[in-house]
């Protein structure tokens, strides 16, 4: 039963007999990992703690027959208190986060990469103006599914490669300048020629369009400088929880309820 040593975040704990849980990580190595924490909850435990939203190094064995992790050392590295202005927000976004690497993620699967952006992503969310986490929350969330391998198209037409300049529309009045559709079915933009009867497309704005695709493109530190007005957010957020809602073939995910908890939130 060799020790392994990785670090990692904690994305869920159950409760697990009398005294134990068992917590879903994603480790920096070995992807997501489930591990039996024995007697975790017990006051006399001398190992120490596990905190959400923190970055901690563990060690763990697993059993050779059932496979099962059972942790033996914790060290916190690193801990996200989450506690200026806007504290509701920043547990918000920060458990939106969480949960949706916790519904996408596989066992066993590292992606190193993702784990240092949402690193990242919880040191800038606990540093941030209250007024730019919205947008950075939403740059996590394009580039967390690009990373798992859901990358939206808003460059061109998914159906012919038209670039996105020739997919634009303009409304018959004139007034309502151009507009594009998404199809979440097909991961991206559809020109005329390329929509389908019975596919659902999003309408989006020539403005909002730039606005997905400037956050799509930047980093999460140039992300975390934009201001964002909550209807902006909003309707920007539903068009990306729809679009993984389709490549998922999820009915419901934890992080679609995050709508309501933005709303909540007031940030």
């Amino acid at each position: 039963m060799p020790q392994v040593k990785s670090e990692g975040i904690i994305l869920k704990a159950i409760d697990w007999k009398e005294n134990s849980r068992i917590v879903t990580f994603f480790t920096d190595n070995f992807g997501r990992q489930t591990i039996i924490d024995r007697g975790g909850r017990s006051m006399k435990s001398k190992r120490g703690r596990l905190l959400t939203f923190s970055r901690v190094e563990i060690e763990y064995f697993k059993s050779e027959k059932s496979g099962t992790g059972y942790l033996t050392e914790v060290e916190l590295l690193e801990a996200f208190s989450l506690e200026k202005e806007g504290t509701l927000g920043r547990l918000t976004f920060a458990s939106a986060a969480i949960e949706l690497l916790y519904d996408l993620l596989a066992d066993d699967d590292p992606q190193p990469e993702l784990y240092y952006l949402t690193i990242q992503f919880l040191r800038f969310t606990d540093t941030v103006a209250r007024e730019s986490l919205l947008p950075l929350f939403l740059a996590y969330f394009i580039k967390a599914m690009s990373f798992l391998g859901y990358r939206p198209n808003f460059s061109g037409c998914v159906g012919c490669g038209r670039a996105r300049e020739e997919t634009a529309l303009t409304g018959a009045n004139g007034k309502e300048g151009q507009f594009y559709f998404f199809t979440p079915e097909r991961g991206g933009l559809v020109c005329p020629s390329c929509q389908m009867m019975g596919e659902y497309y999003i309408k989006l704005q020539s403005e909002r369009l730039d606005r997905i695709y400037a956050l799509q493109t930047a980093s999460l530190a140039e992300a975390g400088t934009v201001r964002m007005n909550m209807s902006e957010g909003e309707e920007i957020l539903e068009l990306l929880t729809a679009f993984l809602k389709y490549q998922t073939e999820a009915k419901e995910l934890n992080s679609l309820k995050f709508l309501e908890k933005l709303r909540k939130a007031q940030i």
